[in-house]
């Protein structure tokens, strides 16, 4: 204990305290799996540098238990989406980063940082764009007000295990009766139910700034009463553990709606019109993605279409020619989506539909005609480009799919999925040195280090005599290296 710095017992201090705010979470074998539902602190505590690697350390573990979305369009969606409302907010140069969970649960999330979850659920859920954006610009506020931090700050006299308590304790009230009670007799109840307001305090300061951001990004107001509403009705049909998530953890209380109604009001005239077919869109293609019956989906789609009462039936065709597709009824949804194309040619949704379609039946040259015609409508592309390098790939084209690739990193779009094809791009190529490379920030990039630190060596040792390719893959190596170090730290 005296050998450990005050800093990295900080640290260690906020990573016990993220586990201890967790709540329930599942999805596939993933069942213990917990998501904490978190802001920020004062500076006084910790740096915004040291809080970012709080919130990749924390995003790193997660993908250890958890499958992301690698659909690179549902996956550009979001993070277009959340950048937009980002660059209205009160921190517009934070290195934010959002991703989907592919989960049916009604659930959203901010680790330190930046890091900002959202469960498919949560879109499904979503009647209109303006829902879905209204608790994304409440998150970027938990995050930029940095009030998990600030928790920790308020507690900072107290020891360190007795604060992990209190807030422990606070948290699992909300989430578990039973076993919040079970854990309140280790605390002083007062001291538990000053933790609470505080928690309530931060989320009608996240609901108020969330509010602004919202519409200084040019959406609806009403939109987050009006979730809020939704998810109130739709909570008195669960009982005990089937609550969702977002609802334990962001209570929906009859005056918390009441006062996002009036502030509504204040900002009404300020609300713009938007196309905003892509989020129906978007949301289609996440519920065929998720569902568990694909036939029952079908039938959904079919009965709706007939009815032709729901809210936006273009997003309801485009649904039903993705299910058909993956029922292997590849004619029928071949025209579904010719349909929809006849009617709005540039829409680049409907054409990548259509080469996974044509992927799917095993006509890799229609597909990849269909990428190379629109590659010159909407050229570099992130989701057109990495599904274009995937066909390409397949046909044993290692070259041209990594030129896409490559100019994606460039423009700054680097992902997991963006490594692990530039790594079988680079081996296709006979670039063994390259491809392990590529390997290795993969496994960094999903927090994998040790594989990370196998594949930089293999590098190493496949450079051959390149000094320059040497200079960079030890430099490299001995990062993966002292992340590790720190990662076993914490």
């Amino acid at each position: 204990m005296h050998g450990m710095s005050r800093l990295t017992m900080r640290i260690r201090f906020v990573i016990t305290l993220m586990a201890l705010l967790a709540w329930p979470f599942s999805y596939g074998n993933a069942a213990d799996i917990a998501l904490p539902d978190i802001g920020d602190s004062a500076g006084a505590l910790i740096s915004p540098q040291q809080e970012y690697r709080i919130g990749q350390a924390f995003f790193w573990r997660l993908q250890q238990s958890v499958d992301l979305v690698e659909d690179p369009e549902v996956n550009h969606y979001i993070k277009s989406l959340g950048q937009r409302l980002v660059s209205h907010s009160d921190a517009p140069a934070l290195p934010f980063k959002f991703f989907m969970v592919p989960d049916p649960t009604v659930n959203a999330f901010a680790a330190p940082g930046g890091f900002i979850g959202v469960n498919a659920g949560l879109l499904l859920t979503s009647q209109q764009e303006d829902e879905l954006a209204s608790v994304l610009a409440h998150e970027i506020a938990h995050v930029t007000q940095r009030h998990l931090l600030r928790s920790v700050e308020k507690h900072n006299q107290s020891s360190i295990p007795r604060a992990a308590a209190l807030l422990g304790a606070a948290l699992l009230a909300a989430v578990d009766p039973q076993a919040g009670v079970a854990a309140l007799t280790v605390v002083q109840a007062s001291a538990v139910q000053a933790q609470i307001d505080h928690t309530r305090a931060h989320e009608a300061e996240a609901d108020n700034l969330g509010m602004l951001n919202l519409v200084r990004s040019g959406f609806d107001a009403q939109a987050m009463p009006t979730f809020f509403e939704r998810l109130q009705q739709t909570s008195r049909f669960y009982t005990g553990n089937k609550v969702p998530e977002f609802l334990r953890t962001h209570p929906v209380t009859t005056s918390r709606i009441a006062e996002a109604r009036g502030r509504a009001v204040t900002y009404q005239e300020r609300s713009q019109r938007r196309d905003d077919l892509s989020f129906y869109l978007i949301r289609e293609k996440l519920r065929v993605m998720t569902t568990s019956n694909l036939i029952a989906l079908k039938q959904h789609y079919v009965n709706t279409i007939k009815k032709g009462n729901n809210r936006n039936t273009v997003a309801t065709r485009y649904g039903y020619g993705l299910v058909l597709s993956e029922m292997g009824e590849y004619s029928k949804a071949r025209k579904a989506i010719k349909a929809l194309i006849s009617e709005d040619k540039e829409r680049l949704t409907y054409q990548l539909a259509l080469a996974d379609i044509e992927k799917a039946n095993g006509r890799l040259s229609e597909a990849l005609t269909i990428y190379k015609v629109n590659q010159k409508l909407y050229p570099n592309d992130y989701a057109l480009s990495v599904e274009q390098a995937i066909a390409l790939l397949q046909v044993r084209d290692p070259a041209q799919a990594s030129a896409l690739l490559l100019v994606q990193l460039e423009a700054g779009r680097g992902s997991g999925q963006l490594y692990k094809l530039l790594a079988q791009a680079q081996g296709d190529l006979g670039k063994t040195s390259d491809a392990h490379g590529w390997l290795g920030e993969y496994y960094y990039s999903a927090g994998r280090f040790e594989q990370s630190e196998e594949q930089f060596k293999l590098a190493v040792k496949s450079a051959r005599g390149d000094q320059y390719q040497l200079a960079k893959l030890n430099s490299r190596l001995r990062e993966v290296e002292a992340t590790q170090v720190l990662m076993e730290a914490l």
